[in-house]
């Protein structure tokens, strides 16, 4: 650990760390309930690229302006033939500069980086935790590191990322650090009269150069350590807490929710805080008339015609007592609860709801 951590001071004694176990009905504090969860997700090991907000002054923040030569075209509706000529049009006319094609990939298992100069391709496997930005733009930082070897100074960098050329094109803060990375190493090229072009050209349209940085990225093995953004590495906390998240809801079978939402998933909310407040309380089960019996010690409520103790889904779907109202309002007499109160509630279910004289003591 790092004694000048900034919650080194937050961790608690070893002594009142053995008395959360013995008592697991007390939730530990969370530096305790976070350390588990990296030990678990291997993230302890991870270097963080710090953000450097005053790398340029205000007044002169180096940028790039990419060229676009299919800005005219789109991808669903033009051939790939198309782009090849177009592109062949624009080497033509860039026949001077030394074509550079760069790329990322990133499946679920692996993260990789490809660069073509001169037809010959290198990659590199970087960690699994980096996004696509991050690999497209690694990439880029590693062509500009070739090209300062290279005796020539005239080259052209093409990449099928936009949002990588996007960000070198309006640095700001927030900005990927690695973005900033790549603008200082221009501008230290350009200071030793390098002349560097950017270019977008789409993916997988058949470019021969970007064919081979496609194929390099997709299997790289040598691998390529680097500081990895505070973004990519919130991102999959983010998503490994919301699986998590995710198997422990699953397993919740008997929840009345669950039926309603398999899936943690955010839903829209109801326009009117009212009728959002009743959809909810549907859709958990909890309503004041079927669920006071528990605050006034009473008996539980139950259905004279089915006798059976009433629920949200029996009022709604099960009781033939309100069969032609479901008829009227739903078309059919068998609905399904998740047609009703699920992600897209029935447009009529309040009515419904307001006719059986049910609405008020949701």
């Amino acid at each position: 650990s790092y004694f000048n951590h900034p919650v080194r001071r937050l961790s608690i004694p070893l002594g009142l760390g053995r008395l959360y176990n013995a008592r697991p009905s007390n939730i530990p504090p969370f530096c305790v309930r976070i350390k588990s969860f990296l030990v678990d997700s291997n993230i302890f090991t991870v270097q963080i690229h710090p953000t450097s907000v005053f790398i340029f002054p205000p007044w002169d923040v180096p940028r790039i302006t990419y060229i676009n030569p299919f800005l005219m075209y789109d991808k669903s509706t033009t051939a790939p033939i198309v782009f090849q000529q177009i592109f062949l049009s624009h080497r033509h006319q860039y026949n001077t500069y030394i074509p550079i094609f760069t790329d990322g990939s990133k499946t679920t298992t692996r993260v990789g980086c490809g660069v073509v100069i001169a037809d010959v391709p290198s990659s590199f496997q970087l960690n699994a935790l980096c996004s696509v930005l991050t690999a497209e733009l690694t990439a880029i930082f590693l062509a500009l590191e070739r090209i300062s070897d290279l005796l020539e100074h005239k080259f052209c960098i093409y990449s099928d990322s936009k949002s990588a050329l996007e960000a070198l094109s309006h640095p700001q803060n927030g900005t990927h650090p690695l973005a900033l990375d790549i603008l200082c190493l221009l501008q230290s090229l350009q200071a030793r009269d390098f002349q560097i072009l950017f270019c977008w050209l789409p993916g997988h349209v058949g470019i021969q150069g970007n064919e081979l940085a496609d194929a390099a990225a997709k299997t790289a093995t040598t691998s390529w350590q680097q500081p990895l953004p505070y973004a990519d590495i919130k991102k999959f906390i983010s998503n490994h807490v919301h699986n998590l998240w995710q198997i422990s809801w699953d397993r919740q079978v008997s929840n009345k929710l669950h039926s309603i939402k398999p899936r943690i998933t955010l839903w829209p909310a109801l326009p009117v805080r009212e009728l959002d407040v009743r959809m909810t309380r549907l859709r958990i089960g909890h309503t004041r008339f079927t669920h006071k019996y528990l605050l006034f010690g009473e008996r539980v409520p139950r259905c004279n015609t089915c006798h059976v103790d009433f629920t949200v889904i029996h009022i709604l779907t099960e009781c033939p007592l309100f069969n032609h109202h479901r008829l009227n309002f739903f078309k059919t007499s068998s609905s399904d609860i998740c047609d009703l109160v699920g992600e897209r509630p029935h447009p009529n279910v309040f009515i419904f709801l307001k006719i059986i004289a049910f609405y008020h003591f949701i």
